[in-house]
């Protein structure tokens, strides 16, 4: 009996068991949308489906807490929010929700919706929705304005960043690069949460950057990652642009000058200089570069290219001093010329034939011609001369006798003093002579010499030249130092 009563119950209980499963409801998801950034929609769709056999009229809630300042959904919206189902029926319900766009990013949020038969007390249940706040894609963003689209070289640039704070939280450490062809720059700085500022740049564009067109970026990292960049452009100006500058340099007699032309552009020029000297004037000059080119009046060009920067210098010497050191010389060696053969002591020696035939000559007569070409007077002064042993002189002697005659066994020498000659004073000593036998063909009579004392009581000795006796002709042989110039 007990037994009996005992299986009895365990069958109502499998039959209350059965019953209630059958009266459930499911839950499937369909299809959600669920990883989102602050303030976008999220979304499910689930499909509901009646399990039992009995009729029900579902009631579908979102949380009662959203829209509330402590939740983090905007709004949960169910539609439908009411359906019936028969037994064994299904319908979709879309479920659509909203993050708050201040929420922390990179962070998981939960919600509910709950479904509740308004006719089964027993059906029940609650459905957990949950959304994933992404980061953003550029933690912070960065956008160019007021653009400067072209600039002079040797002009200045300014560049304005605009940068703004995506997440809900202070930033530290944000670099900002900005960079291009011409300049280089960086700045570190801080945003609250949400925060946006403008970064202003300002840069030199050197005078000899090329012309065209450059871009630059700008470029931002937060915590060792590129968060954003941007992109622009400019157009740097051609110039074209010389400077000339002559540096001169006077000294005695000569003029250094120094030009020096200058690219000061930022282009590469050709171009040339040439100069126009006077006839004279060139005869002197000199350049430290050699000319490319005479143009049609004969002046020297230099053509030349230069690149930014680059100098053309050419320098320019005229120099008279040479002409003055040839003119001095020339001088000097007038005086020393004038001197040496002109204002010195001379002594010089003809003869004169007296008695000849055709069988030759037998008498004849010499003279020594002794001038003071200087300006002072010289004194002690004793002229020698020797004749050869086969002529014998007369004792026919002109104004001036010798002071002595001594006879040896090459010949007769003679000797006459003279106290003084003073300047421009001249002195003719004459004698004749008688040849022993007559002269055929020539003899050569010897070179008289000639002492005396200069103003410094120095003796200095000179030589006449040698002449000679010729049969029917009597011959001078004249000494370099008498010869006559010759004109060429």
């Amino acid at each position: 009996m007990r037994r009996g009563i005992i299986i009895s119950l365990l069958i109502l209980l499998a039959t209350v068991g059965i019953v209630s499963a059958e009266e459930g409801v499911s839950i499937t998801e369909i299809n959600s949308t669920t990883i989102l950034q602050p303030g976008e929609l999220g979304e499910y769709i689930l499909l509901i489906e009646n399990q039992g056999t009995t009729e029900l009229k579902l009631q579908i809630q979102a949380e009662p807490y959203v829209g509330l300042p402590s939740n983090d959904f905007d709004y949960v919206f169910v539609d439908p929010n009411y359906v019936v189902l028969e037994g064994h029926e299904s319908v979709e319900v879309t479920i659509t929700l909203k993050l708050k766009e201040d929420v922390l990013r990179q962070k998981r949020y939960k919600s509910y919706v709950t479904l509740t038969s308004v006719n089964v007390d027993t059906v029940s249940t609650q459905y957990d929705l949950q959304v994933f706040a992404m980061p953003p894609q550029d933690a912070v963003t960065v956008t160019l304005s007021d653009l400067t689209d072209r600039v002079g070289p040797g002009g200045e640039i300014p560049l304005s960043v605009h940068i703004v704070n995506n997440l809900p939280q202070d930033l530290n450490n944000i670099d900002v690069y900005l960079s291009s062809e011409l300049f280089n720059d960086k700045q570190t700085v801080e945003l609250f949460e949400g925060q946006e500022k403008d970064l202003d740049f300002v840069f030199p564009i050197a005078k000899t950057a090329a012309a065209g067109e450059y871009t630059f970026s700008a470029r931002i990292y937060y915590d060792g990652e590129l968060s954003g960049s941007a992109e622009g452009s400019f157009i740097v100006d051609e110039n074209l642009n010389t400077s000339s500058y002559t540096e001169t340099e006077k000294g005695f007699l000569y003029t250094i000058e120094t030009v020096t032309i200058t690219n000061n552009g930022n282009s590469e020029i050709s171009d040339f200089y040439d100069e126009d000297p006077e006839m004279f004037e060139s005869w002197f000059t000199s350049y430290s570069l050699d000319a490319n080119y005479d143009d049609e009046l004969g002046n020297p060009t230099w053509t030349f290219t230069l690149a930014p920067e680059e100098e053309f210098v050419l320098v320019i010497k005229t120099d008279y001093r040479p002409l003055l050191v040839g003119v001095i010389v020339l001088i000097l060696l007038g005086f020393i010329a004038y001197y040496l053969f002109i204002k010195r002591v001379t002594v010089r020696k003809e003869t004169f034939k007296l008695k000849y035939s055709t069988d030759g000559v037998s008498e004849f007569k010499v003279l020594l011609h002794l001038k003071n070409n200087t300006n002072k007077p010289i004194k002690d002064i004793s002229v020698v001369d020797v004749l050869p042993k086969l002529i014998q002189p007369k004792t026919n002697f002109g104004t001036l006798h010798p002071s002595g005659i001594e006879r040896g066994d090459k010949g007769i020498r003679m000797m006459w003093k003279i106290p003084e000659l003073v300047s421009g004073e001249e002195r003719i000593i004459s004698y004749e002579v008688d040849a022993q036998f007559k002269v055929i063909g020539d003899i050569s009579l010897p070179n008289a010499t000639v002492k005396f004392k200069n103003k410094g009581n120095r003796v200095i000795q000179i030589r006449s030249n040698s002449a000679k006796v010729v049969s029917g002709i009597v011959a001078e042989e004249i000494s370099p130092g008498d010869r006559p110039a010759r004109k060429r």
